[in-house]
C-alpha cells in the first residue's frame, strides 16, 4: 500500500520511481534493520518485498524518482565518488594506536567522530569542523589537507567506510526525500521534523 502511494506520487509529478532503492525498518544505531519499503508498486512474490510494518516499529520512507526512465541505480566506486562515511564498529582506537596504525592526534579525531556518530553514517560537511578543534588557528586549505589524510587513514585501517554514491543508469536526475514513522495502534506517527 505504501509502495503503490509512493509510485503514484511519483507519476503524478512526471518523474519514475527508482525500483531497487527502499525505504527500511529503522532500530537504534542499525538505520537499515532487515525490512525493507518498496516504494513501488508490489507484494509478497517481487524480489523487493521484504515484509510489513509492524506496531511499535519506526520505518524510513524513502522515496527516490528520477528523471531517467529505466527506474535503476547503479553505485559508483566510493573512491573520491561519495561524502558519506561510516564508523564500522571494526577497530578499537587504542588497539590502533597501540600497534602503531594511529598516531595520537589520528586516534583523538578517531574517537571524536566515534563519539559523535557511533555507527551512524555522516556526512564529512558535519563531521570535518570537528578538526577545527586540535587545529584553532589553521586555514581552511589546512585543515582540508589534513581532514583528507585522515580519512583516508581511517578508512585504510577499516576504522571507517566510505558508502558508494548512487547514479542513474540513464543518468536522469535522482531526488530523495524521507519521513521517519512511528507505526502505532491508531496508524502512523510521522516523527520527521519539517
Amino acid at each position: 500500500m505504501v509502495g503503490e502511494a509512493a509510485q503514484q506520487a511519483s507519476i503524478d509529478a512526471g518523474f519514475e520511481p527508482i525500483r531497487n532503492l527502499s525505504g527500511h525498518k529503522m532500530e537504534r544505531w542499525n538505520l537499515h534493520s532487515g525490512v525493507s519499503i518498496p516504494m513501488f508498486a508490489c507484494g509478497p512474490n517481487n524480489p523487493g518485498y521484504k515484509g510489513v510494518v509492524e506496531e511499535g516499529g519506526v520505518y524510513a520512507i524513502e522515496p527516490f524518482n528520477t528523471t531517467g526512465k529505466s527506474g535503476m541505480i547503479e553505485n559508483v566506486p566510493p573512491s573520491d565518488s561519495s561524502n558519506i562515511l561510516r564508523v564500522t564498529g571494526d577497530v578499537e582506537i587504542r588497539k590502533a594506536l597501540s600497534k602503531g596504525k594511529l598516531k595520537p592526534l589520528g586516534a583523538t579525531m578517531a574517537r571524536y567522530i566515534e563519539e559523535r556518530y557511533n555507527t551512524l553514517p555522516f556526512a564529512e560537511r558535519w563531521a570535518f569542523p570537528l578538526l577545527s578543534k586540535p587545529f584553532p588557528e589553521e586555514g581552511e586549505e589546512s585543515l582540508r589537507r589534513k581532514w583528507r589524510a585522515l580519512i583516508k587513514k581511517l578508512t585504510s585501517i577499516r576504522f571507517l567506510e566510505v558508502y558508494s554514491a548512487l547514479r542513474d543508469v540513464d543518468k536522469g536526475v535522482v531526488g530523495q526525500f524521507e519521513h521517519t514513522v512511528y507505526v502505532t495502534e491508531g496508524g502512523p506517527e510521522i516523527l520527521t521534523v519539517e
